[in-house]
């Protein structure tokens, strides 16, 4: 919904985007000739070329380069500017500055990666498929880069490659022994300070390596340790979606001039978010080369992520008053705007969270060749759980004076600061709800693959012929405790909990005016350490006639307290995948154009045994009754990539081919729970994970045209498109189960779908400017996209979650003697969150955003580096809203900016 204002805004705005992007694209163009103008009047006056001694950024941009020219699939890469360092501190941040990848940050990083739009990806580690948990792939926020030797994002498939991301791959390649030609040790470390947090951190990571001669061949050892601690400070204004408030009215309080109903939010509040993240990793590399054509290795990586923090919600509530109130709308709608009310009832909420994940992946393997034959195997064991505490404390308290505005400059504001009433006092306090909720996930994996490669003697129509097979054995369990186990008690005083007082996380200076900063909160810090005494000391307190018989049972033990597992949320997977494929290497002239390419078909089965438990709590007794179900598929995926040197510095390039993404884990759960209370007048209601959905499946087309005017500039275009089918979204619809219908929410398969896109992208380092502005470069790139998906059940189609139609990339690059920088901006425009949220009407879109970063460094001789990194620096806002975002905004979000103090060695 979009009133009359803002269209030609919104008209002006997007006139203003296109022509900034001619503009830059032009730009681009006139730019990439200059060197060649240059070069060119350079060498009438001066036959002498000055060499060009390339190091740190501009060596990693050629790397990069390299790799995206001379590969055989469509690709692009980030490559560490010097041993261990890539160019943001994690793996999801640097991939946030790729060609047509988006991120969504959460708490201030990078925390989920869209390739093209789409979240469907497979993570490989040195091409090992890894992952986190009951998920498919690996939390990439949780890799350091201080570990790896490059991060490559493959957006065509080809056979060899291991299934799994209709979205493309992204391969974490870490360094091993013989990379290096002898003994190298290098170290990094931090001081981080966070602005809202108010707190220094520090990082630290090293990283050593040699490799010996000996009588029986070479051999090569490496290990790197990897330490990051960050506290951390998030904070939201938010509203929930708009109702109506109508009946809230009465003559002597009546409706604002002019309107005969009014809608509004039920609930405001603010969420300051506080804690603390620490994350380890390590890895180790032994390889054995006892001659010239056959190596051996062994190697293991693994990350440990613990983040304790805590949210201390102001649930404002601002209807539920003694009806004595006014309010005002937005002109010429009824959509509340402010409200003034008394004696308000109020909930003050603490949720403290206790994460602990751990990912480790052990492998071995090795090559032989023979002449024109190379055979080579690989088995990869991998082990992952996360568990999580999550106790919450409600409390309740009455506010004589409430004035609220829904939008105070884009924002929610609250104003709980009445005369003569303290916020902050513990004493005009009541317990009013605990919640127990506790989870743990466990996922496992044993691979194993094996391939031979023949190579032909000379470069005719078949220059290689590759086969290999693949086995892998998964697991995956999850349990939980019942997550809404809530105690309501009758008018309980905080003070009856000894230990409980606390105040809030102040909401942060220098952003909205929030007025309400600061509250009473029960103390997070006591309910994680004293859990156990919260569990014994509430057990006893709350109205058991509160709900049914069957919702108790679920609840902690009255006596002692000790916390219940629901076997509803119970689920235990086991998938077998068997792969095979074969590929060629081919390659010949098409008139004067030298091409190449790849072509391979790839078979997979997969077979999977899916466990859980149905759950109907529709009588006094909870009835679990266990279930399994047995699905197989069979998938051919065949893949073609061809490349054509229309010059030696311009490439075509030409793919095509089909890619599947199996549904996670929790989308295949076949239990389900049914409700006990219906959710309209004639249905009752359900969830459940879905053991029917198909794996999805996505024909693809890629052609790109890439310019290579220099050994570290480019200019290329790429379109894309992709034809999937059945991709999963959870949806609501009626069904029967044993003669009663449900409405049940459940994951289900969507019919086919389309996305299309556009990239460009430029880089170039300036050698023809004069002086210092020599060492100037730039990076820069852009993405549109445009697709919609067909709901499964109810035919209407949407816009892909997550996906932004633009987003680009600008970074400036600086790297001349002994001094490097870069000041990289990153922006995505808005994009669906959730279609029809909550059954509302409303779309919840999360608005354009935005973030810049920068760093310096200065090499303080060989050995030594300084270096100085924002990040964050514009203190930029997330914000998103139902369909309108001046009528109905909802988040307002704020991060840290974060300044990181540090050094680098090598040696």
């Amino acid at each position: 919904m979009t009133n009359g204002v803002n269209m030609p805004i919104r008209s002006a705005a997007r006139a203003a985007r296109r022509a900034l992007l001619i503009s830059a694209a032009s730009a681009m163009t006139l730019l990439a000739a200059a060197p060649a103008l240059a070069q060119t009047a350079a060498t009438k006056d001066d036959e002498t070329v000055a060499e060009i001694v390339v190091t740190g950024q501009r060596q990693a941009a050629q790397s990069a380069q390299q790799i995206k020219k001379n590969n055989d699939l469509v690709v692009d890469s980030i490559v560490a500017e010097d041993v261990g360092k890539l160019p943001d501190n994690n793996v999801a941040d640097a991939l946030a500055r790729v060609t047509g990848i988006q991120v969504r940050r959460d708490s201030g990083e990078a925390n989920s990666v869209l390739i093209r739009g789409l979240p469907n990806l497979v993570t490989l580690l040195n091409g090992r498929e890894v992952f986190t948990t009951t998920g498919r792939y690996i939390a990439l926020a949780d890799v350091p880069a201080n570990m790896l030797q490059r991060v490559d994002v493959y957006k065509s498939a080809a056979a060899d490659q291991i299934e799994g991301g209709i979205a493309g791959a992204i391969d974490i390649r870490t360094r091993r022994p013989f990379d290096f030609s002898g003994a190298q040790f290098n170290a990094f470390g931090h001081a981080a300070y966070s602005d809202k947090a108010k707190e220094w951190n520090p990082d630290f990571g090293a990283t050593a390596s040699n490799r010996w001669d000996t009588n029986v061949g070479e051999f090569g050892a490496l290990v790197g340790v990897s330490f990051v601690d960050r506290d951390f400070h998030e904070e939201r204004a938010f509203n929930v979606r708009s109702d109506d408030h109508t009946g809230s009215f009465s003559p002597a309080h009546p409706l604002p001039p002019g309107i005969t109903s009014i809608n509004g939010p039920f609930v405001m509040g603010y969420i300051p978010i506080a804690g603390e993240r620490k994350r380890r990793a390590a890895n180790f590399s032994l390889q054995w080369r006892p001659d010239d054509t056959s190596e051996l290795y062994f190697e293991g990586f693994g990350t440990d992520y613990k983040n304790v923090f805590e949210l201390d919600f102001l649930v404002g509530l601002p209807w539920l008053g003694d009806g004595n109130l006014s309010a005002t709308v937005f002109p010429g709608t009824n959509q509340l705007k402010t409200l003034t009310n008394h004696n308000v009832f109020t909930i003050m909420s603490t949720q403290a969270n206790d994460q602990h994940s751990n990912t480790n992946q052990f492998s071995a393997g090795g090559y032989k060749e023979w002449g024109s034959f190379k055979a080579s195997t690989d088995l990869s064991v991998t082990n992952s759980f996360f568990k999580y505490e999550n106790p919450i404390l409600d409390s309740s308290t009455i506010v004589p004076l409430v004035q609220v505005d829904t939008s105070h400059d884009g924002t929610a504001q609250l104003n709980y600061l009445s005369s003569g009433y303290d916020i902050k006092n513990p004493a005009a306090y009541n317990i009013e709800n605990w919640f127990d909720n506790y989870g743990k996930q466990t996922g496992n994996s044993v691979d194993w693959r094996a391939d031979v490669v023949y190579t032909a003697p000379s470069d005719e129509f078949i220059r290689e012929i590759s086969a290999g097979v693949r086995y892998a054995d998964r697991s995956a369990e999850s349990n939980q405790s019942y997550g809404g186990a809530a105690y309501p008690f009758t008018h309980t005083p905080v003070s009856s909990l000894a230990g409980l007082n606390g105040l809030s996380e102040p909401m942060a200076d220098g952003g909205p005016d929030y007025i309400t900063t600061q509250w009473y909160t029960p103390s997070a810090s006591y309910l994680l350490n004293n859990t156990d005494k919260v569990r014994a000391q509430t057990a006893l307190l709350y109205d058991r006639n509160a709900t049914s018989a069957a919702v108790f049972a679920l609840r902690n033990d009255p006596v002692t307290g000790k916390r219940r597992i629901d076997p509803g949320m119970f689920f235990s997977d086991v998938e077998k995948t068997y792969a095979g494929y074969v590929q060629s290497k081919i390659g010949g002239d098409m008139g004067s154009v030298p091409w190449s390419g790849v072509v391979g078909l790839r078979l997979v089965r997969t077979e999977q045994t899916l466990g859980g438990n149905n759950v109907d709590t529709a009588t006094s007794v909870l009835v679990y009754t266990p279930t399994e179900k047995k699905n197989s598929s069979v998938d051919l995926l065949p893949s073609a990539n061809l490349r054509f040197n229309l010059r030696p510095d311009l490439v075509a390039r030409l793919s095509l081919g089909r890619t599947v993404t199996r549904p996670d884990f929790a989308q295949l759960n076949p239990g389900v729970s049914l409700s006990t209370v219906a959710s309209n007048t004639t249905f009752l209601s359900g969830s459940g994970g879905n053991p029917n959905l198909k794996p999805v499946t996505s024909d693809s087309l890629d052609a790109s045209l890439e310019w290579y005017f220099s050994a570290d500039g480019f200019l290329t275009a790429a379109y894309f498109h992709r034809n999937i089918d059945g991709y999963v979204e959870t949806t609501s619809a009626n069904e029967v189960i044993n003669g009663t219908t449900y409405i049940m929410t459940r994951p289900s398969n969507s019919g086919k779908d389309k996305l299309d896109g556009l990239e460009l992208g430029y880089q170039q380092f300036y050698d023809f400017l004069p002086g210092v502005f020599s060492g100037l470069g730039l990076q820069a790139n852009v993405t549109l996209m445009d697709g919609s998906m067909k709901n499964g059940v109810t035919g209407v189609k949407t816009d892909f979650r997550g996906l932004s139609k633009w987003s680009y990339n600008v970074a400036v690059l600086y790297e001349k003697g002994p001094l490097s920088g870069r000041l990289a901006y990153n922006w995505r425009q808005h994009f669906l969150d959730t279609p029809n949220f909550e059954n509302s009407g409303f779309d919840l879109i999360a608005d354009d955003t935005a973030q810049m970063d920068g760093s310096l460094s200065y090499k303080v001789g060989d050995k030594l580096t300084l270096t100085l990194e924002g990040v964050n620096l514009l203190d930029t806002e997330f914000k998103d809203y139902f369909t309108d975002k001046h009528l109905y905004p909802r988040d307002t979000r704020r991060y840290d900016r974060q300044v990181l103090i540090g050094f680098r060695w090598k040696m």
